[in-house]
């Protein structure tokens, strides 16, 4: 194993869902970018001269509490529709990963190249659970950009044709700070997601037809032999539901916290210790031993 199988490898996966990887969230950013601009352009005159007013006399918002507040919910505001979209396609790519390379055959081309099973899974791991969603998140940030670029520009003609001076609130927003949270938060997520990662590569790699009914329904069957048998023998708790609910349990309170908190300044860190603190040892052993079994249905079962 060398840093040029490895390369290639991401490349390999990358290249096979290239189309969706750069059209899913170019289409984002543009209707990200676009609506709002579209919206100033058909403002009314009326509408225009109120919003001018409106942004006349915002010049003291430099002293505004919360500002940082609210201009660190606007920030995540913008990643949420990509973080969102990137959440459906990473189910998307573990369910199909392992399943479309052996319906197609094509696994026995890949099989017959110098790289191990081992590289091969572990690759495709690591390109769902980190790679898919920093696409996402790099276009969320060119849209971040842009804005602030836009926003720069408006700044700049307030200033000198308006005599309104804005520029006190740059020093205020903590952008690069609001930046670098978010993408921390792309570990932890992963980390978080890895035993639901583990099994979707599973079901896909186990599953003849339908890899993603075969990654919901046995858990479903579970959760309703459970409950049949907790109703009928009159049991107070469901262990593997509750263990489910308290895992992925994560609540307006977590999410925000901080963010939205009165009276106290947002730290730009609270959704990074969220996610950080539902990290569990059980949970990535359980992700292991569904990788491991990932391995040896792909090392094992090279068909459909």
């Amino acid at each position: 194993m060398n840093s040029s199988q490895i390369i290639t490898s991401f490349r390999k996966e990358i290249w096979e869902f290239k189309k969706t990887l750069f059209w899913v969230p170019l289409s984002i950013a543009i209707f990200i970018i676009a609506a709002p601009l579209l919206k100033l352009i058909l403002l009314e005159e009326h509408e225009t001269a109120m919003l001018l007013d409106t942004i006349t006399n915002a010049d003291n918002l430099a002293h505004v509490e919360g500002f940082t507040r609210f201009f660190l919910t606007t920030i995540m505001g913008m990643f949420v529709p990509f973080i969102m979209s990137s959440l459906i396609i990473q189910l998307y790519y573990f369910t199909t990963c392992l399943f479309d390379e052996r319906r197609d055959l094509s696994i026995y081309f890949w099989r017959s190249l110098p790289v191990s099973d081992v590289l091969s899974v572990i690759v495709k791991l690591f390109t769902g659970a980190l790679v898919v969603p920093a696409i996402f998140m790099l276009a969320a940030t060119f849209v971040v950009f842009v804005f602030l670029l836009l926003a720069l520009i408006t700044c700049a003609v307030l200033s000198l044709g308006y005599d309104v001076s804005l520029w006190g609130l740059w020093g205020s927003a903590n952008i690069i700070s609001n930046l670098i949270s978010i993408w921390l938060n792309l570990l932890p997520y992963a980390l978080w997601m890895f035993p639901v990662f583990a099994w979707l590569m599973l079901a896909s790699v186990f599953a003849n037809k339908a890899p993603f009914l075969w990654a919901i329904l046995p858990i479903a069957a579970i959760l309703l032999i459970e409950s049949f048998v907790a109703g009928y023998l009159h049991l107070d708790g469901r262990i593997f539901f509750n263990t489910l609910r308290e895992y992925f349990a994560f609540g307006q309170g977590m999410l925000l916290g901080n963010v939205t908190g009165a009276g106290t300044e947002p730290s730009p860190f609270t959704v990074f210790f969220a996610l950080s603190s539902k990290i569990s040892l059980p949970a990535t052993l359980v992700g292991s031993g569904f990788m491991y079994m990932t391995y040896w249905f792909r090392v094992n079962r090279s068909h459909v």
